[in-house]
């Protein structure tokens, strides 16, 4: 039966988590002197995870999302004119940013669509990496830099999009911080666009310190920006305005 539906087989899915596997586990952080613990999950972006996260968004988050919110999506499909990986930069301000923004890409969309999630805090013991992982789709970025290859770059270079929160962690007033240059320098360096988001709505829905969006539907806007290309000879400090800039002013008109 779950051969007929598309869906994996169980014994094949356990072969594909890292976790269960002797030689997997954590990894030192990129970087980092301490040598501070990352548990990796690079499994689940293997073929039978992919397809477990495409079922379980469909069954669980979308009706979830459907259930507690008013959701509005303005000109997702700038994104089908691009033709390759993409970095979407949003505002942040809530723990609802992520799975709504999947939410309004549609299931095609976010097959193939990593989103960031802080290194030091969803990545620090495995039992918060593994479904956040699985669910979301989530991969580690170190907030605090550091040298040496990152998952995003190899992400990008396989033609994975990445959902990226340039202002390094959520907003504790609903008010737009600076963004950071780690999103306009990873684009520059892969050579891939930038397509900067608005999300209205979410930190009224659930800010910070609640953990369930609050009671009536409330409403949550999300609006798609055009794409923005890095200039010839431009560097993360200049694009990274401009980058800021477009969010800000989708933000405005949203």
């Amino acid at each position: 039966m779950a051969k007929l539906m598309g869906i994996p087989r169980p014994t094949r899915i356990v072969r594909a988590l890292p976790l269960l596997r002797k030689r997997s586990g954590s990894a030192p952080a990129p970087g980092d002197g301490n040598a501070r613990s990352v548990h990796r999950n690079d499994w689940v972006r293997s073929a039978p995870a992919t397809a477990v996260r495409g079922l379980l968004q469909r069954v669980l988050l979308t009706p979830v999302l459907r259930a507690e919110l008013t959701i509005t999506v303005d000109n997702v499909e700038v994104l089908d004119r691009i033709g390759g990986p993409a970095i979407l930069v949003s505002n942040h301000s809530s723990h609802l940013d992520a799975p709504v923004l999947l939410e309004a890409l549609g299931p095609r969309r976010r097959r193939r669509v990593a989103v960031s999630a802080a290194a030091d805090y969803f990545f620090d013991v495995w039992w918060r990496a593994a479904p956040s992982g699985l669910v979301i789709g989530t991969f580690p970025l170190e907030r605090r830099g550091g040298r040496g290859p990152h998952a995003s770059s190899r992400l990008l270079a396989d033609g994975w999009s990445l959902v990226m929160f340039p202002e390094g962690g959520r907003s504790y007033t609903g008010e737009m911080r600076p963004f950071k240059k780690g999103a306009a320098y990873l684009a520059l360096e892969a050579g891939v666009p930038v397509v900067p988001i608005a999300l209205r709505g979410t930190y009224d829905a659930m800010p910070p310190r609640r953990n369930w969006p609050a009671k009536g539907r409330p409403p949550v806007h999300v609006t798609f920006g055009e794409p923005l290309h890095g200039r010839e000879g431009e560097r993360a400090g200049d694009f990274t305005p401009r980058i800021e800039e477009a969010v800000a002013k989708l933000l405005a008109n949203s």
